[in-house]
């Protein structure tokens, strides 16, 4: 990587929009455990062993794996803006030899999945990356089935922080009831329902 690109990455890492794909190593950090492990994740979804779950802006897969496994006789879909992170998640899975699984590179304001088919939609990290959050919450909505989960999860440290006061008012103007929070402050996962 030429000086001019590195500096490039680094900037966008350290400021608002996309996570680079370059740095996705740093997403697959075991540090990352002590804020939100992957099985503790799993636990705040709630899936049945059935479900079908969309992980929108998945990167390298850091908590699909613990998902897919949740979900045997279910179906993942990761999405993702970049095709780099799914190549990333996709090697990742498997070499876990997880089958249950898709891969979509898109937009999260224009999901090119069936309205009303998914269980549940989640997000770490990411709605504030979407530049449109609005026109991604209400495209989530459309995907959900009626009383679908949709997981918001936000940690520190992240340029795109959404408080949860603020992601409340954005997702509930869209329909979504507010259920139950877990943790606070610059870490949480808030669940809503359709």
């Amino acid at each position: 990587m030429r000086w001019a690109e590195f500096k490039d990455v680094l900037t966008r890492c350290a400021g608002r929009g996309t996570y680079p794909h370059q740095l996705a190593f740093l997403l697959e950090s075991s540090l990352r455990r002590f804020v939100l492990s992957p099985e503790r994740l799993v636990e705040r979804l709630e899936l049945e062993d059935t479900a079908r779950v969309l992980e929108l802006g998945s990167g390298p897969g850091y908590f699909s794996r613990a998902v897919t496994r949740r979900i045997p006789k279910g179906y993942l879909l990761l999405v993702d803006l970049q095709s780099e992170m799914l190549q990333k998640a996709r090697q990742k899975l498997a070499g876990a030899a997880l089958r249950n699984v898709g891969f979509v590179q898109a937009n999260g304001a224009a999901l090119p999945v069936p309205s009303g088919a998914w269980d549940c939609v989640f997000l770490v990290a990411v709605l504030g990356e979407v530049s449109d959050p609005g026109s991604c919450v209400r495209e989530i909505y459309r995907v959900l089935r009626t009383g679908g989960l949709l997981s918001l999860t936000e940690q520190p440290g992240d340029p795109d922080f959404i408080a949860l006061p603020n992601a409340r008012e954005l997702v509930e103007s869209v329909g979504f009831r507010f259920e139950k929070v877990y943790g606070g402050g610059k870490n949480y996962t808030a669940s809503f329902r359709k």
